[in-house]
């Protein structure tokens, strides 16, 4: 019988300091070959062009806790549709469970960018940039305490006002100092760790923009900065190489002709699953570029936890 988990229970049942740990496990286990995702990373499909809808899939199998899955996402022209993760006890490949992804996601999304920065942020860090006033930024600027307590956190977008004032909102979320930067410039410039969590479709700052030894952790799903900024960069760092490809900046500068795929790969130092366990180093001598897209272990992982959080009230 499937269990149909919905999101107000999920919260219930998953804590961020639960995510935090379950995202660095998780990407430890893909450095180890012990999870990996679906070939090809994410498939799509689109919907009757009157109603503008589209679907996506995302596969993974995590054999250390014998669980596979299946990330379904659903998006409406008009409306936010709608996201579960699919389920299946491995060996058996029985399904197990529907869990709903609407909090999950976004939890996922940001604690990666959290693990990652913490993983590769310079030493001593002073200041954080945030580009994104979403619904995703919210969340990270809700967590950013459990890796950097007290780091000042300057909140940029497109629209100066609205970094203002969506700033002043969140001043309540996190117990680290937060205000608005008048410029992205502004933003950047005295930065160590700049993380991108917006929807931009046009290029938001250049490499001269970015403090010549930082992290830059990227999480936009579509386009924010040009390759300018990968060739400026002294390591590269990914989650996994073929969604960077096929989503955000990477498949950006790929269609617009800025990088071909094969050097795309081939600027690759690490991903952050090889870092997290040690496999490699990254040192912090110049602009390290983290292109974190998203990998399906990682829901997996945390849809395994509610799963099993809640099989064990049952």
């Amino acid at each position: 019988m499937i269990r149909i988990i919905e999101d107000q229970d999920v919260q219930a049942l998953i804590g961020r300091n639960d995510a935090l740990d379950v995202i660095e496990r998780t990407y430890k286990a893909t450095a180890s070959g012990q999870a990996w995702v679906s070939q090809p990373a994410a498939m799509s499909l689109k919907g009757p062009a009157a109603a503008g809808s589209s679907f996506k899939i995302k596969g993974a199998l995590i054999e250390s806790l014998g669980v596979a899955g299946f990330r379904c996402i659903g998006d409406g022209r008009d409306s936010d549709g709608g996201s579960y993760v699919f389920l299946f006890e491995a060996g058996a490949a029985q399904p197990t469970a529907l869990v709903a992804e609407k909090w999950l996601h976004r939890l996922r999304t940001a604690m990666t960018g959290l693990v990652t920065c913490r993983a590769l942020a310079p030493a001593n860090p002073q200041r954080l940039a945030l580009i994104g006033t979403g619904r995703i930024a919210e969340e990270f600027v809700r967590i950013v305490d459990l890796a950097f307590p007290g780091l000042p956190i300057v909140l940029a977008s497109r629209s100066p006002e609205r970094a203002a004032q969506t700033a002043e909102r969140w001043k309540a979320l996190t117990r680290n100092p937060l205000a608005a930067a008048a410029t992205m410039s502004e933003a950047l410039g005295n930065s160590d760790i700049v993380v991108t969590l917006s929807d931009a479709q046009e290029r938001l700052f250049t490499a001269k923009d970015l403090k010549s030894r930082s992290l830059l952790c990227a999480m936009g799903g579509r386009q924010e900065f040009d390759s300018d900024v990968l060739h400026a960069a002294s390591h590269l760092v990914v989650d996994e190489i073929d969604f960077v490809c096929t989503a955000g900046n990477g498949s950006h500068w790929i269609k617009s002709g800025q990088i071909t795929r094969r050097d795309l790969e081939e600027n690759v130092d690490a991903t952050i699953g090889e870092v997290l366990a040690g496999k490699k180093k990254i040192a912090s001598d110049g602009i390290v570029l983290a292109i974190i897209q998203g990998m399906a272990v990682c829901d997996i992982a945390l849809a395994h936890l509610a799963f099993d959080r809640m099989a064990k009230r049952a």
